[in-house]
């Protein structure tokens, strides 16, 4: 990308994780190594909140763009006997809006023991007034957006760790995608 929206995906996630350190706890204590131990569990609770929100330093736009490639209107720009090579389409979406999820990944060590994995669910509910898609070649090219906003929800299993939180991005007048692109389909 040439260009990003200048809001990142943690930015959408402020105050602390609710349930983080219960979650963690109740994680760990599967584990017969862990059960017995008694730790500091708030301590551990919050080095994990700080661990996870360090690896949402990604843009949104970056994340929320992929939603357009599983669009099933855009796959029609895969087949070549519709759109051959080189072709250059642009297309115009209304307002619309989608669910992209991403898996944020947290493996705690206590010690030299590592003792299990965290896999969490991050949902990026973008809602667009507008936007443009710059496609060839069964990639978007580019993306020349209008204005939206962005709901994040961080989750473990069917535990919400924060609360909703809805943020108007700018996102930038047009944004290229690195060469090819984002492949749809």
């Amino acid at each position: 990308m040439t260009e990003l929206s200048g809001c990142q995906v943690r930015e959408l996630l402020p105050g602390p994780f609710e349930h983080m350190g219960d979650t963690v706890k109740d994680e760990l204590c599967h584990d017969p190594g862990i059960s017995k131990t008694r730790l500091a569990w708030g301590f551990i609770g919050s080095e994990a909140t700080e661990s996870v929100r360090s690896v949402l330093g990604t843009d949104v736009f970056e994340l929320v763009a992929h939603g357009w490639c599983v669009a099933k209107e855009l796959h029609e720009y895969t087949d070549r006997s519709k759109h051959p090579l080189g072709e250059r389409s642009v297309v115009h979406l209304a307002e619309h809006e989608f669910v992209k999820v991403v898996h944020p990944v947290l493996d705690i060590m206590i010690g030299s023991y590592k003792s299990t994995t965290l896999r969490f669910d991050l949902e990026l509910t973008a809602h667009f007034r507008a936007a443009a898609l710059s496609i060839c070649d069964g990639y978007i090219t580019g993306v020349g957006a209008g204005d939206g906003n962005v709901i994040a929800k961080l989750k473990y299993h069917d535990v919400t760790l924060n609360t909703q939180h809805t943020r108007e991005v700018p996102y930038p007048a047009h944004i290229d995608f690195k060469a090819p692109g984002l492949a749809i389909g």
